[in-house]
């Protein structure tokens, strides 16, 4: 699925802060000795969602690059 630019920009900087909130629920579950296989699964989607946001991005930018030479 492509998105314009200015959507997937959007996107990357929503999951960059998921991930910092999901990264700060497991140090507090680590903290409180709590199991944190959940919370982990669920940080590891956000990276493969940011990974795939951060190519549609590099593959926009490129296809604009390729339109203004």
């Amino acid at each position: 699925m492509m998105f314009e630019l200015p959507e997937v920009e959007r996107r990357v900087a929503e999951i960059h802060s998921l991930i910092e909130r999901q990264r700060q629920l497991i140090e507090d579950l680590e903290r409180g000795g709590g199991d944190i296989t959940s919370a982990q699964i669920v940080f590891d989607s956000l990276g493969i969602s940011l990974y795939l946001h951060l190519q549609d991005r590099f593959r926009l930018l490129a296809m604009l690059n390729v339109k203004a030479a």
